[in-house]
């Protein structure tokens, strides 16, 4: 690919963002450059590879690249101070890293690979999953940075910056062309509420993978209780700032972390699409994955491929379109908004009408309030804040 033009932007701009479709390109473009330009750092689409979870505390964490470059100690332990309050994650210094929210988890990254202090940092979707106050945070963090910045994107951001597209391996001047926003038809509920109870979740103080003989001995987390209650047909708004607890609350109503589940508690059978796509991920094909071929044919998606090789957007849509086949009463989204550009948002508000439509009913967690102000658009939503 290309970059020349990159190269002239970043000449006269501190800042520079590259806009495009998902499978435009973007994680080939941050991938070519950080093999050809010296000095130059990526952090990638999905944060937990930044993260070793070999040290104890997120200071530790953000430490380690500079201890593996022999940095002095006080000047490491500056460096690592000032990136923790410029990510406002200085109150989380002494967390363990394990015990982080996506949103925390995606912050921590940024800051490990930016204390580093690259030539150019590349950062690819790296608002994904953040909420209003730690997209403030991440912004003003790119400022305090002595780097050129490029954030890769599927959509501009309000961020002083020179704009580029990338479409069909190319770097044009200036921001894409919107493409226009397709919501599904309007869907009505059916039927009374359903009471789901007080709902509360409890995380760690356990081993957290089998290779661990001791359990955890850091504090367990815990959420809620939260009451709700949803209508099929219906969706529920579940909101709150990352670190809240909203995931942690989706997992228990499925039953996962050591919670007895709403199967178990209240006899309502649940899907949950993971927050990290990947997480959900135990198959080798597209077609085993999904596990429904017309489900497939309609997303118009190569059935042989491998999951981890699609788009990151396609790769949400092949896990919405799993979780909504399964046909039980109730759908827990965690985040299904991240990554997606407006073609593949289109078609996540279809998968989610359709489940609608069926007479699923949907809980859902997302930081953007124009993707759920999207969603009422078409279905009947309630509010709920963690």
């Amino acid at each position: 690919m290309d970059v020349t033009l990159l190269e002239q932007s970043l000449r006269s701009h501190r800042t520079v963002q590259v806009v495009g479709d998902s499978g435009a390109g973007l994680t080939t473009l941050a991938t070519q450059i950080h093999r050809e330009w010296p000095g130059a750092a990526v952090v990638q689409q999905d944060a937990t590879a930044h993260v070793s979870y070999l040290r104890d505390t997120v200071i530790e964490e953000i430490a380690l690249g500079l201890e593996q470059r022999s940095t002095p100690t006080l000047e490491m332990l500056e460096r690592c101070n000032t990136i923790l309050t410029a990510a406002g994650l200085a109150d989380l210094a002494e967390r363990n890293p394990a015990q982080l929210s996506g949103g925390q988890t995606r912050r921590l990254a940024i800051a490990a690979v930016a204390v580093l202090q690259p030539d150019v940092l590349l950062l690819d979707d790296p608002f994904a999953g953040l909420d209003p106050t730690s997209c403030t945070r991440i912004a003003h963090l790119l400022d305090t940075l002595p780097s050129k910045v490029v954030i890769l994107g599927t959509r501009t951001r309000d961020i002083d910056s020179e704009v580029l597209t990338l479409a069909g391996g190319h770097l044009t001047p200036g921001a894409p062309t919107p493409h226009p926003l397709e919501l599904p038809q309007r869907v009505t509920p059916v039927g009374a509420p359903i009471d789901l109870g007080e709902i509360s979740a409890t995380r760690g103080g356990s081993k957290r993978k089998w290779w661990q003989f001791r359990n955890d001995t850091q504090p367990t987390f815990t959420a809620g209780p939260i009451h709700l209650s949803v209508r099929l047909g219906g969706a529920v708004w579940l909101r709150g700032d990352n670190g809240a607890g909203k995931t942690t609350l989706l997992r228990a109503m499925a039953g996962l972390d050591g919670n007895p589940g709403l199967e178990q508690t209240r006899r309502v059978a649940v899907s949950l699409a993971l927050q990290r796509a990947a997480d959900q991920l135990a198959e080798s094909t597209v077609a085993a994955f999904i596990g429904d071929d017309d489900a497939v044919r309609a997303l118009d998606l190569d059935p042989d491929t491998h999951p981890l090789d699609l788009p990151a957007a396609h790769f949400r849509l092949a896990q919405l379109t799993q979780v909504f086949a399964q046909g039980r009463p109730l759908v827990l989204l965690d985040e299904p908004d991240v990554g997606l550009d407006t073609p593949t948002r289109n078609r996540a508000h279809a998968l989610i009408a359709d489940g609608l439509a069926r007479g699923q009913a949907v809980i859902f967690t997302c930081h953007d309030a124009d993707f759920a102000a999207e969603v009422g658009k078409y279905a009947a939503v309630e509010y709920a804040f963690q």
